[in-house]
C-alpha cells in the first residue's frame, strides 16, 4: 500500500499539469511562482513541493534556468551530465533530517521545462528514513551562494491525511526549520 501511494505521489510530482488529480492543488506559493512567468523575472526563487508518506520523503524542486546558469557560470546542457550537475547541487543544498537523523538524497529524475515563457529546471529527489517520519528538519539553501536575495519556498504535504505546511527560506538565513506531525 505504501509503495503504491508513493508511486502515485511520484507521478503527481512529475506531472503537475493534471491539477485535478494532484495532491497539490494551487496554493498561494504556486500562484506567486506562476505570476512571475509572464515577464522577465528579477526575483530569485526556487519552489519545492515535498511529500512525506511513512518513511519516504519525495521532493520536486523547480528553479529558473538562467539563475542556475549564473550560479554554475555555464550553460546547463540538456543531457544526463546536465541533470547530474543540477541534481548534485540541489541534493547538497536541500538537507533533510527525519527525527534528527540525516537522510541521504537520491536524485530520481529532472530536466528542463517551460513555465509560461520562463525556462526552468526541475529535479526530483527522494530520501528514505528507517521509520515513519514524525519530525522533518529542512535546510533549503538552493542558490544561496549565488544570490543574496534568493528565496526558497517549500510546501510540505504529509500523507495520508493531506497535512500541509509551507516553509520560507531566504538568502543569508542558514538555519534549519523543523516541521512536526
Amino acid at each position: 500500500m505504501l509503495l503504491a501511494a508513493t508511486c502515485a505521489a511520484l507521478a503527481l510530482l512529475c506531472h503537475p499539469a493534471r491539477s485535478e488529480e494532484s495532491a497539490f492543488p494551487p496554493d498561494a506559493t504556486s500562484r506567486s511562482f506562476a505570476a512571475l512567468r509572464t515577464t522577465a523575472h528579477n526575483t530569485h526563487i526556487a519552489h519545492t513541493r515535498l511529500v512525506i508518506e511513512g518513511p519516504v520523503v519525495l521532493a520536486r524542486v523547480r528553479m529558473f534556468r538562467d539563475d542556475l546558469e549564473k550560479g554554475f557560470k555555464q550553460k546547463i546542457a540538456e543531457t544526463p551530465a546536465g541533470l547530474a550537475l543540477v541534481g548534485a547541487h540541489v541534493a547538497r543544498q536541500l538537507v533533510v533530517r527525519a527525527d534528527g537523523v540525516p537522510l541521504a538524497a537520491e536524485v530520481l529524475d529532472g530536466g528542463p521545462d517551460q513555465d509560461g515563457d520562463q525556462p526552468i529546471w526541475w529535479v526530483l529527489i527522494q530520501w528514505k528514513a528507517a521509520k515513519p517520519v514524525v519530525a522533518l528538519g529542512l535546510k533549503v539553501h538552493v542558490l544561496f551562494d549565488t544570490f543574496d536575495d534568493q528565496q526558497n519556498l517549500v510546501v510540505v504535504n504529509r500523507q495520508p491525511g493531506d497535512d500541509r505546511r509551507t516553509l520560507y527560506f531566504q538568502g543569508g538565513d542558514r538555519s534549519e526549520q523543523v516541521v512536526k506531525f
